[in-house]
């Protein structure tokens, strides 16, 4: 006996098909396919087709199904794509391993699921611990918790006496690991002792190459203003193929590097001549040069981030008070150094690779020099155009004196009763009697020229301010002083004859930062560049009492 099934469609308005089976056989190998539905999965007929034993008509049935779909961290891939039934789960994939971050989970539900969803996963950053001791190792000197791949900021290092801070001795930047840093300082000989290092890849002072106890010559010259060099004389044979240019040489604390050699014959001996600028003007190189910088911030931040990336640390930074740092002309590091110091009105200091800034270098008790015995001479000097005195003294030894300190000058010969500082100090480290100090009045100076608006004869002549005009020409570097004092920072315009960069610097009356414009400073050019100068200088008012 034969029995007929007919097939509906899902809507139950259509024939599919139909299918004749025998008595008790299964409908199903005969059934037409099931109709494709979106969002709708074909889940069997409405009534069992396996044991046919009468006439039938049947429908499909559909559950409601669900697309999901997992991305990947950056979104822009798919880890899974599943087709879920409605009140169901979707099963989430193996998430990614991404450096630097920890898998915390989905961004969506993906449970009893009843839409399309579309689900990315949570990460977060893993932060690491580095630790810097201080200099035995037995204490932390600075925790900090650092984001995976990025740098850590080192402490500034203590100062220890009769020992120079060298660096670190392991990396902290790009951190990937939990790490423990220690700094690395070198013991001062007892004794003067001259020290040559290697150069290392960083600009940092390698492996030692020679010492010298005794020297032909030597001077240490360091300013206040930052300038610090030596100079040193020693017999060729004891320097042949053992000092080179670029070494890094350290005597008393100072770091220096080897800028140049020069060899003399005298009475039939052969001398070596080197002379050298402290570590600190490897910033001038083009490496460490900026297009431009901006930051507001104190003193420390803005130090901090001009030494990032060079072999120098912060050192001890005794200004707090925030600043602005502006630069808008290609300049080196140490320029912008100076500047934010010059801004600050406050003084360098150098400590082994450290930089730092203090806003009193050296004792601010005055020490009545001329009661100390130290005086071997004195003279004085006064420069009309600056308005201001300088002394210089030689002495039978440094003892205590230290650049910056105060001192108080009083000798009735010449007139001299007088409270100032140390300003400079040339002295031979092998020889105690070969010492001279200058005292007098150090200002600190704002280059003008690396952030300044240049502006057009045109835009001048527009002005309704009257102007007059102080121009000149110069051969080689120098000074250009004006018929008179202008209170308003004048324009200017240079012009010279070959390829080299003029730097026109102007110049204040006694230094003063607020005191009238008198002249202004060329550098940058060669000893034989013809140089034009000329200066729109705003004439100042005049009332009517003085017109008359």
């Amino acid at each position: 006996m034969s029995f007929t099934v007919r097939f509906l469609n899902y809507a139950g308005d259509d024939l599919l098909g139909t299918a004749t089976v025998e008595w008790g056989e299964d409908a199903t190998p005969l059934a037409p396919t099931p109709e494709i539905i979106a969002g709708k999965k074909f889940t069997g007929w409405n009534v069992p087709i396996t044991h046919v034993v009468e006439d039938m008509t049947v429908r499909p049935t559909y559950v409601d199904v669900h697309t999901v779909t997992f991305y990947n961290y950056k979104g822009d891939g798919i880890l899974s794509v599943q087709e879920v039934e409605d009140s169901q789960d979707a099963k989430a994939p193996k998430e990614e391993k991404i450096a630097g971050k920890r898998f915390i989970g989905w961004d969506t539900d993906f449970t009893n699921v009843h839409s399309d969803l579309s689900v990315h996963p949570l990460y977060t950053d893993i932060y690491l611990t580095v630790r810097f001791l201080n200099k035995d190792g037995t204490d932390v000197w600075s925790t900090q918790s650092i984001r995976y791949g990025d740098n850590a900021i080192p402490p500034s290092p203590l100062k220890y006496t009769g020992f120079i801070f060298i660096g670190w001795n392991s990396a902290f930047t790009h951190i990937t690991e939990d790490k423990t840093i220690r700094p690395v300082y070198r013991e001062i000989p007892p004794h003067p002792t001259l020290n040559f290092y290697e150069k290392n890849e960083d600009g940092s002072s390698g492996s030692l190459k020679k010492s010298y106890s005794m020297v032909n010559g030597c001077s240490i010259v360091q300013k206040l203003s930052g300038e610090c060099t030596i100079s040193v004389k020693l017999l060729t044979r004891q320097t042949e193929g053992m000092v080179t240019i670029f070494d890094r040489l350290e005597v008393e604390g100072l770091v220096f590097y080897i800028t140049e050699m020069k060899k003399t014959i005298s009475s039939g001996m052969c001398y070596t001549e080197l002379n050298g600028e402290h570590i600190s003007y490897i910033l001038n190189d083009d490496v460490y040069k900026v297009t431009a910088y901006e930051k507001t911030g104190t003193a420390k931040d803005i130090l901090q981030e001009l030494l990032s990336g060079t072999p120098f640390n912060v050192g001890n930074v005794d200004v707090t008070k925030e600043v602005t740092l502006r630069v808008n002309k290609e300049a080196t590091r140490r320029a912008c150094i100076m500047q934010l110091i010059a801004l600050l009105d406050a003084e360098i200091e150098y400590y082994g690779y450290t930089i730092g800034i203090k806003a009193h270098a050296g004792s601010t008790t005055p020490v009545d020099v001329m009661k100390t015995s130290l005086v071997q001479d004195i003279s004085y000097t006064y420069n009309v155009s600056e308005d201001t005195t300088n002394y210089s003294l030689s002495l039978y030894q440094k003892g205590t004196l230290e650049l910056g300190d105060e001192l108080i000058l009083r000798f009735d010969p010449l007139g001299i009763d007088s409270e100032s500082r140390i300003v400079g100090m040339d002295w031979n480290p092998f020889n105690y009697k070969d010492v001279s100090i200058t005292v007098g009045q150090y200002i600190p100076t704002l280059n003008n020229s690396l952030y300044e608006l240049i502006n057009e004869v045109s835009d001048i002549r527009e002005s309704t301010a009257k102007y007059t005009v102080e121009f000149g020409e110069m051969i080689g570097n120098g000074s250009f002083y004006f018929t008179r004092a202008y209170s308003d920072r004048p324009y200017f315009q240079v012009s010279v004859n070959d390829d080299s960069t003029p730097v026109v610097t102007l110049t204040r009356k006694s230094g003063s930062a607020f005191a009238a414009y008198v002249g202004a400073t060329l550098t940058g050019v060669n000893a034989d560049t013809v140089t034009l100068l000329v200066f729109y200088c705003t004439v100042p008012e005049v009332s009517e009492e003085e017109e008359e």
